[in-house]
């Protein structure tokens, strides 16, 4: 399986499970962290949303500028300012002080996403690169099965402190990994392709359908993750360790399904893959209005995340050969842009209607989403390795 990684993927790979580690130790639960600081559901969506927002604006200057920049220095960047922010947010008292560190902290991810696509891109050949992304994409879903069910059970027995700590302790250790990938030749433009070049040819309405796809699918996704913790809670009243079996099921079947899925895309078809994928996620998200148990909501929250999170490689791979190779750092921090926008996006829109209206009002807003992002993922563009619709 990873005999089509060289040298570089398989330290990025050590690399990026263990910044997932640390990353999904604290996002998934992190509302219930604000809530515990006296933040409410109106405040969360603030805090998680501000946070988001800086790092959108990092995504395209990240991704413009990465081969002037380095990528093995954007990873290491990122790691250094996570150590030393999740240190920081354990010390913090109320979600007024943790503000500004998770602005910083969110912002870490604009430097570190952006680098480790490039790298994979520019260490894969065209014909393996679906299942390239798969394999390095199961590295995220592997560190969540752990991370979380260990997340839930530090908040129990220890509380939040201890799960910051955790994080940054593994942060600063990710650094050796980091500094074993060997610095490669600028192969592009030192630029990594200037910003007018995106608005040339064919090459802007591109990425605009990229954007546009990415926004909506990453704004449902992202109200969902906010609500989930809080709705469960206050509907069902179950525990930190009960609601990191919602994020622990994602991750277990994203584990199961990133290698596999980047295969079927090869085969099938990238656009294809997409669009089979993530056609039903919109019904899974509205059913949530109707069901009352969570442990059947734990299924349906399960298959709907393993659905999008199978698009990953066909979505990846069909970006990266939709522009010229001189701008696939530059693409990618526009598609990494749109999903951070979304993921801003998202917690305001569910926390609007989570208050002002029933609290499973944001599921059913986020299937309508969804179901948008479906109908503009028929404009992705195909590429010369794609069979015909």
């Amino acid at each position: 399986m990873f005999k089509v990684l060289n040298r570089n993927l398989r330290y990025l790979f050590i690399l990026n499970t263990a910044f997932g580690f640390s990353v999904q130790l604290v996002t998934p639960l992190f509302p219930l962290f604000l809530s515990n600081l006296g933040a409410t559901a109106s405040e969360n969506a603030w805090v998680i949303s501000l946070g988001g927002l800086v790092a959108t604006t990092l995504m395209l200057p990240a991704g413009l500028f990465m081969d002037r920049l380095g990528k093995r220095n954007l990873l290491l960047s990122s790691l250094v300012v996570n150590s030393v922010i999740m240190f920081m947010m354990a010390n913090a008292q109320t979600w007024q002080q943790v503000l500004p560190l998770f602005i910083i902290y969110s912002s870490s991810g604009a430097l570190f996403m952006p680098a480790r696509m490039a790298m994979i891109t520019d260490n894969s050949t065209p014909d393996t690169r679906a299942s390239v992304f798969g394999i390095m994409n199961s590295s995220w879903p592997l560190a969540g099965v752990v991370s979380t069910l260990i997340s839930g059970y530090l908040i129990q027995t220890s509380g939040w402190r201890q799960v910051f700590l955790v994080g940054s302790a593994i942060n600063a250790i990710s650094i050796l990994p980091s500094l074993r990938i060997e610095k490669q030749e600028v192969q592009r433009d030192s630029t990594g392709g200037g910003f007018r070049e995106l608005f040339r040819g064919d090459t802007a309405p591109v990425l605009l359908t990229f954007f546009v796809y990415g926004i909506l699918l990453t704004t449902a996704m992202g109200g969902i993750n906010l609500i989930i913790p809080l709705y469960l809670v206050s509907r069902f009243s179950l525990n930190a360790q009960q609601v990191a079996l919602f994020f622990t099921a994602q991750n277990l079947l994203s584990l199961v399904t990133q290698i596999p899925s980047g295969k079927i895309a090869e085969r099938f078809g990238m656009k294809r893959t997409v669009i089979t994928l993530i056609a039903m996620i919109p019904f899974l998200y509205a059913s949530w209005h109707f069901v009352g148990d969570w442990k059947v909501m734990l299924v349906i929250n399960t298959i709907a995340f393993g659905l999008w999170s199978m698009t990953w490689p066909a979505t990846l791979t069909l970006l990266s050969r939709s522009v010229p190779d001189e701008l696939t750092g530059a693409a990618f921090g526009v598609n990494i842009t749109g999903n951070r926008l979304g993921f801003t996006l998202g917690p305001l829109i569910a926390s609007y209607f989570y208050t002002n209206y029933s609290q499973t009002s944001p599921f059913l807003v986020s299937g309508a989403i969804c179901l948008v992002a479906v109908l503009v993922a028929f404009k992705l563009k195909n590429t010369a390795n794609e069979p015909s619709e």
